[in-house]
């Protein structure tokens, strides 16, 4: 598709002349900038409003009619876990996960020619092979508690916060206070208690702002909300796969309650996608079979599939980084850099790539580019899942201290071990 023309450049001028005229005397600067808000509102509400085409528009949002639309044979994994092999795979998969957003944190959103130009300048390898030596800029806040260079060797004494990693221990918080039979305005409750705007991104933000002016949880996503589409569900799936290890139905309801929250259509398959991929891998012969068992319990026939099928299929021609990125670059020119389908096709890549070697899973992955923490930090959580913490090196969470940074209110920092505990507790309590 082709994308139309941003209109962006008008901001600017129009506050420059805004200014221009203020300096010069003029009257009546504010009532026409004014006039300039209330037009763009209208605006905004009409292209809002626009029809969508109809196989867009007919994708299903409501739990019910999603699972009618997916494929109606569903696999069955044979595997069965003991409690040390689960233990094995969850301190995997949260590890993992940890250590591929702190990969690709420093380099978040940067150009492959960037990214590569940073690991030359430091004389680093690229894909990297251990954490940066430096950030682009390093001394820019993260998440009010930190900074980029947090996230660097030699200064990482601590996992530092993100949401790739908040969002984790959120999960577990909604679970440990409502259950299993959690709703999705208990995880509106949970976001109002722990959250706050300036940590939140795109679709977060957005429904974090409804729910504040009393807009229900069960609409929240829907208002005014531009990014229903982006990777921000995906990235909050894990905690919900982790305690329905081999069970990816329940894994999949467990994440499109919290992803009905913020988003819809792609960006709700892209969580109960992942979600069911992630709780797969604890027990798939391979990384592909958990990834074609995600598509099981998504609308057979929506984009989000479609592109994820298309990813699969011509994956044994994605060799690294270098190829992934041209091949997204080139079927998706001019998507969002964090929307939910491009950044999938990345993760699926990455995690294929990472099937052997968890340290070439989330370095690749990193390397591709995009939204990189979020990518390679859901890599790390299939194949930490799938591998287990012993094929992970320990210089990817030894520099941690077990210690994780957090921005959530009312919480500075949470002991790994004992969230990894907390989650296998859940699980058990579910059996």
């Amino acid at each position: 598709m082709k994308y139309p023309k941003k209109i962006e450049e008008y901001q600017q001028r129009i506050n420059s002349f805004a200014k221009l005229k203020t300096e010069m005397g003029a009257q009546g600067v504010d009532e026409k900038l004014d006039e300039v808000r209330e037009f763009l509102a209208l605006k905004l509400q009409e292209i809002a409003d626009l029809k969508e085409a109809p196989e867009r528009a007919n994708e299903p949002n409501m739990l019910k009619e999603i699972e009618t639309a997916s494929p109606k044979e569903k696999t069955i994994i044979q595997k069965k876990l003991s409690d040390k092999e689960y233990l094995c795979k969850l301190k995997g998969a949260m590890i993992g996960r940890f250590a591929g957003c702190a990969l690709g944190a420093p380099v978040e959103g940067y150009s492959l020619a960037q990214i590569e130009k940073l690991a030359q300048t430091l004389e680093m390898d690229f894909p990297p092979t251990d954490y940066w030596k430096d950030a682009f800029d390093p001394y820019s806040q993260r998440y009010k508690v930190s900074k980029a260079k947090d996230f660097t060797l030699g200064h990482m004494h601590a996992l530092p916060p993100d949401d790739d990693i908040a969002y984790t221990f959120l999960s577990l918080l909604v679970l440990e206070t409502y259950g299993k039979d959690f709703t999705t305005a208990d995880v509106g409750e949970a976001w109002m208690k722990y959250l706050t705007i300036d940590c939140t991104y795109t679709a977060e933000r957005i429904a974090l702002k409804n729910l504040m002016v009393g807009i229900p949880a069960e609409t929240a996503g829907e208002v005014l909300n531009h990014g229903i589409e982006l990777i921000g569900a995906s990235i909050r799936c894990d905690g919900f796969a982790y305690v329905n290890p081999l069970n990816p139905k329940r894994a999949s309801e467990f994440a499109y309650r919290d992803a009905y929250l913020s988003h819809r259509r792609s960006g709700v398959y892209s969580a109960m996608y992942f979600a069911t991929v992630i709780a797969a891998a604890f027990g798939t012969g391979s990384i592909m079979d958990a990834l074609q068992i995600g598509l099981e319990y998504i609308p057979e026939d929506c984009e989000f599939s479609r592109q994820i099928r298309w990813a699969l299929t011509i994956s044994s021609d994605v060799k690294d980084y270098r190829t992934a990125h041209k091949l997204v670059s080139e079927r998706f020119a001019g998507m969002d850099l964090v929307h939910a389908i491009n950044n999938a096709c990345l993760t699926a890549w990455g995690a294929l790539l990472g099937e052997r070697d968890f340290a070439v899973g989330i370095s690749q992955t990193v390397a591709m580019g995009y939204d990189n923490d979020c990518t390679a930090a859901t890599v790390g959580s299939i194949l930490g899942a799938f591998l287990g913490i012993d094929a992970i090196d320990e210089k990817w969470y030894s520099p941690w201290n077990n210690t994780a940074i957090s921005y959530l209110n009312g919480i500075d920092r949470f002991d790994i071990n004992d969230i990894i505990n907390r989650f296998y507790n859940i699980r058990k309590s579910f059996k």
